[in-house]
């Protein structure tokens, strides 16, 4: 088997080394792997490290550089990575046609908690039942990325109070997870730090993240537009309730 493991870099100094200690885990599942990154000039170290990495390491990094410019107004976050992300998958259709999956992740703090390769390595021997697949977490944070049954729509563009909406997002996953008796979940999407993919199934979708509701346009999460789309063309977004990461505490506020 074949993998590309794609990320965006953007201010992810101090994180690159743990990280690439789990993507080194990653590799040993897979006949071959290519690591192929996005890097958006962030004016901090996280090029340098990553070249270190290349060099010291021999890991087998190809670097893109952002070709698009950047929405600057801090709103318009998703956008940026959406840009990017559409780099990447852009490029390794072009490039690297011939490999049988891509995981999309986050080499930040998420990335550097210990990863259970052997959870990755069940649902990659029960591959018939997912086109793209991510992972529970003991402490899930993404709710940002997450749109499961009723809580479909983003939690940060309603009336409402948006850390309440996501506090209820999360306790209803957590319920969902807790009650079923299928260890992989449909979702509409959500993303936790990582998801993988066949490259099959995803070669004509891209991340849409301005959208329209209630007559505006809104930046929303570029994740939900991603799975959507896959959802709209019947292909089978999960979500193990495995926990692929450790235990995991980078939003707090969400539990409060």
């Amino acid at each position: 088997m074949k993998c590309l493991i794609l990320s965006t870099i953007y201010k992810n100094e101090g994180y690159l080394h743990k990280a690439f200690d789990n993507i080194k885990k990653i590799q040993s599942l897979f006949d071959n792997t290519k690591i192929v990154l996005c890097y958006d000039n962030s004016g901090d170290k996280s090029l340098k490290e990553l070249c270190e990495l290349k060099k010291d390491n021999n890991f087998d990094i190809e670097i893109l550089f952002n070709d698009k410019d950047r929405f600057i107004d801090g709103g318009g976050r998703a956008y940026n990575i959406a840009q990017a992300r559409n780099q990447l998958i852009n490029h390794i259709y072009c490039k690297y046609d011939d490999y049988d999956y891509f995981i999309m992740c986050d080499l930040d703090d998420v990335f550097c908690y210990n990863i259970h390769t052997d959870i990755l390595n069940k649902y990659l021997n029960r591959s018939d039942e997912w086109d793209s697949l991510t992972f529970y977490n003991q402490g899930y944070y993404d709710t940002w990325a997450l749109s499961i049954d009723d809580y479909n729509d983003s939690s940060w563009h309603t009336e409402k109070d948006g850390w309440v909406e996501n506090r209820n997002r999360l306790k209803y996953l957590k319920n969902v997870i807790e009650d079923s008796d299928n260890d992989l979940i449909d979702i509409y999407s959500g993303f936790n730090g990582f998801c993988i993919h066949k490259m099959n199934k995803f070669r004509n979708i891209r991340y849409q993240p301005a959208t329209i509701q209630n007559n505006c346009i809104i930046f929303d999460c570029e994740h939900r537009s991603y799975y959507n789309q896959a959802v709209s063309f019947f292909l089978k977004v999960k979500m193990s309730k495995d926990c692929l990461f450790d235990k995991m505490n980078v939003c707090p506020e969400l539990y409060e």
